[in-house]
């Protein structure tokens, strides 16, 4: 892809060195035993959950979580639902999001509390430890190599577009520092707003900074496992 002067330029200021990931070792660890990965139940979406159209309690779908942020131009509220049998399905700040049927791997983080509950069909991974920061495990679920070593083969040996609450707790993740985790996401943050505002470019340039920013991505979160 060619790149204009002015991507360059724009793009230059935010490309770091790629001294964080880039094959570096760390301590990988499975996501069952940092955090609770759970769904909404049928019983409880049958039972508990009533849709309308107005309200202030948004029950997110899957059409709500999507390449790292929540879409909200058409959503459901369940104001008059059941909330003392949701508690499980309630979300805080700091919640990711994970749609495990259909359009499987789309993820998002939760920004508000007292706002949101899980719909059918997207997943709660709530970290239960203060190693992993959630944006950084949010960008990891996003890399090309999360993706091919971990969801399309578990999608491959299945003829349903699905993965089941079980074998998200295997998901193998990287645990670097604390202050790598920080720098990453700084680094990652100021590409997303880049990418997502429109108004620095015409959809051309806003799509190779795109490219620009899924190749630092998948290089500063290519970690290898530690001996």
């Amino acid at each position: 892809m060619n790149f204009t002067e002015t991507n360059y330029c724009l793009l230059g200021k935010l490309a770091p060195p790629l001294t964080f990931g880039a094959g570096n070792e760390v301590k990988w660890i499975t996501l069952g035993e940092i955090a609770l990965v759970t769904k909404l139940a049928g019983f409880e979406f049958t039972n508990y959950v009533k849709y309308s159209e107005q309200g202030k309690i948004i029950a997110l779908r899957g059409l709500n979580v999507k390449s790292g942020h929540l879409v909200l131009d058409d959503v459901k509220y369940i104001d008059n639902s059941d909330f003392s049998k949701l508690s499980r399905s309630k979300l805080h700040i700091g919640d990711m999001l994970f749609t495990y049927v259909g359009t499987v791997g789309q993820v998002a983080l939760i920004d508000e509390d007292d706002k949101y509950y899980l719909a059918p069909n997207v997943s709660l991974i709530r970290l239960q430890t203060d190693a992993v920061l959630p944006k950084f495990m949010m960008y990891f679920f996003r890399t090309s190599l999360f993706w091919n070593q971990q969801i399309n083969k578990l999608l491959q040996q299945s003829s349903m577009q699905n993965i089941p609450m079980e074998k998200i707790r295997k998901f193998s993740i990287p645990v670097p520092s604390l202050a790598t985790q920080k720098q990453i996401i700084e680094i990652l943050d100021r590409f997303d707003t880049l990418v997502n505002d429109i108004s620095q470019g015409i959809p051309a340039e806003i799509e190779a900074r795109k490219k620009q920013y899924e190749f630092y991505r998948d290089k500063l979160l290519s970690f290898k496992k530690a001996v």
